[in-house]
């Protein structure tokens, strides 16, 4: 199974709608970062950016793509109130740890698009907030999630293909 912008979408999907205690999902775009938190999303909430990738481990033989994941819980604590802030920030970081550890889970299942791909050992965290205007807190995740990558030419996607694939 391949792993792709969508399939990584799908997969925290699947994330979201499965962990207990988790009540929101969407992929972020980085124009909401400056405005407030989507009005339609539950907290606790998992937030996906879309991934960057690096091909820096490639060689002539062989193709490594190095997809860089980053999600963060959020949630709203009471304003002023750091007891509270303090009890959401340790509900954000045991949700995003609890994910983790059903990614090193599947990257362990064949079949599954983490298999073989990703190591716990990539991952950190950070605490975020206040953001948005709702001054919500959590905890960003960031890993690896790295493959290989079939980077052959199809001459079927290139109106030049007779001039370049001799």
């Amino acid at each position: 199974m391949s792993v792709s912008h969508q399939s990584l979408v799908d997969y925290f999907q699947n994330i979201a709608n499965n962990l207990i205690g988790l009540e929101g999902y969407f992929r972020m775009d980085l124009t909401e970062i400056q405005g407030a938190f989507r009005s339609s999303a539950k907290l606790p909430c998992l937030v996906l950016e879309s991934h960057e990738g690096n091909l820096e481990d490639s060689n002539t033989q062989t193709n490594i793509n190095d997809r860089t994941f980053a999600f963060t819980i959020y949630l709203k604590p009471k304003t002023g109130n750091y007891d509270d802030q303090n009890q959401k920030l340790d509900i954000a970081e045991k949700l995003g740890l609890k994910i983790i550890a059903r990614m090193r889970y599947d990257s362990n299942r064949p079949g599954n698009i983490l298999h073989n791909r990703f190591k716990v050992n990539s991952v950190t965290y950070a605490k975020v907030g206040p953001v948005f205007n709702e001054r919500l807190y959590g905890y960003r995740f960031i890993g690896s999630i790295k493959g290989l990558e079939s980077l052959l030419l199809n001459p079927t996607d290139w109106l030049d293909a007779p001039l370049i694939c001799d």
